[in-house]
Order: C-alpha cells, then sequence, then structure tokens
C-alpha cells in the first residue's frame, strides 16, 4: 500500500484526502405550541388545612404530549410548581381555595425545561376559579343556617299548636325560627367550612402560555 501512494506521488497523480466524518451532534427541536393542554396527576398530598404560599407542588404529565406524530413531552415526565396563595374556609361564608403557579418541566432524560402555564380544568369535585385557582366544595355558607332557621320555626309550630292549641301555633313558630336561627348560628359559627384537599393521583389540566421548545 506504501509502495503503491509512492508510486502515484511520482507520478503527479492528484490524490484526494476526505476528513474523516463527524457524528451529528444537533438535534431536531420540536416546538410545543402555547395554547397546548398538558394532563398532569399530582405526586403529593396538599390540603389548605397546611399549605402555605410558596410551598412546592409535583406532578407527573399523565399522557405522552406529541408534536408531528412525534413525542415531544413524554408520559410521566415530571412538572415543578409552588402555590402561590391559600385562602382559608370561613366560619360563615366562603370556601377553602389555593392558586397554583408551574414553573418547571422535567423530562426523562433528566433535561429541565422551563414553562409557563396557568390552570386549564380539573377533576373530581374541586372547582376552578380563574386561571390559577381550585376551589372545595361548597361548605357553610350562611344557607344551613337558613335551612335551620326553617326547620325550627316548623316545628315551633308544632309544638305550639300541640300545647297551645291553634292560637299558639304562630307564635310557636316564631320561637322556633329564633331558636332554630340562633343553634344554627353558633354551629357555624364555631365549625369552620371543609379544607380544600387534594389527594396524590388528582388529575388536572395545565395550558402553556407560552411555547416550549425541547
Amino acid at each position: 500500500m506504501i509502495f503503491l501512494f509512492v508510486a502515484l506521488l511520482m507520478q503527479g497523480v492528484p490524490l484526494e484526502i476526505k476528513p474523516p466524518e463527524q457524528p451529528s451532534t444537533t438535534e431536531s427541536k420540536m416546538v410545543v405550541p402555547a395554547g397546548t393542554v398538558i394532563p398532569i396527576n399530582l405526586t403529593s398530598r396538599i390540603s389548605t388545612k397546611h399549605a402555605k404560599d410558596g410551598d412546592g407542588i409535583y406532578a407527573q404529565t399523565a399522557v405522552p404530549i406529541t408534536v408531528n406524530d412525534q413525542i415531544a413531552i413524554p408520559q410521566g415526565s415530571f412538572i415543578k410548581g409552588k402555590i402561590s396563595h391559600v385562602e382559608q374556609p370561613g366560619r360563615v361564608s366562603g370556601r377553602a381555595e389555593m392558586s397554583f403557579s408551574f414553573q418547571t418541566l422535567v423530562l426523562p432524560t433528566g433535561k429541565t425545561i422551563e414553562i409557563y402555564a396557568s390552570l386549564a380544568g380539573t377533576g373530581g369535585s374541586v372547582e376552578r376559579k380563574g386561571e390559577a385557582t381550585v376551589v372545595a366544595d361548597k361548605g357553610n355558607d350562611g344557607e344551613e343556617i337558613l335551612t335551620k332557621g326553617a326547620e325550627g320555626a316548623a316545628t315551633g309550630a308544632i309544638s305550639g299548636a300541640v300545647w297551645r292549641g291553634r292560637a299558639g301555633a304562630g307564635e310557636g313558630a316564631a320561637v322556633g325560627a329564633g331558636a332554630g336561627l340562633a343553634s344554627a348560628a353558633i354551629v357555624s359559627l364555631l365549625k369552620k367550612g371543609s379544607p380544600l384537599v387534594l389527594e396524590p393521583g388528582t388529575l388536572i389540566e395545565i395550558v402553556l402560555s407560552r411555547p416550549v421548545e425541547r
């Protein structure tokens, strides 16, 4: 082989030497557009009873997100966020609520991507309020007081009619209503509404506010 190389040089034959091909280091990038809805499952329990502003929340994507028939965000990718506001349930009115923000996507490869996303929807018994807040089931908001007051009025009317005759029915109703309202008000003032609790596995949906390039 060496002799052939020397002979070609002596004959003036030009030699074309190609450098070895380098493996491509560029990867095709995919862009997940703004407006994409991503269902996620919470991986930890969250309760307004213990949560406070700034606490972290953790979830995983429930389904793969595809772009042009290619998986851009695999199922099981981690989503990190934080609680931006906690509202405790009131004693007479108001329901517990929490506001979330989502900032980070972590792919199974370990790659971390900054995201901007808001709340798109909720599953189960919680309700969505605005673009970032979930609200607990309806608690003691005054309707219970009125209902029990009406029950007290009916009970008072029956008692008045039994013990005082028909003339006592109206008086019994008034007394019963007052007693019913008073007792219900005391119960409601002493008993706060139920906290908002989201168990692991709770499904919520987030929507991208900006495109995500990966």
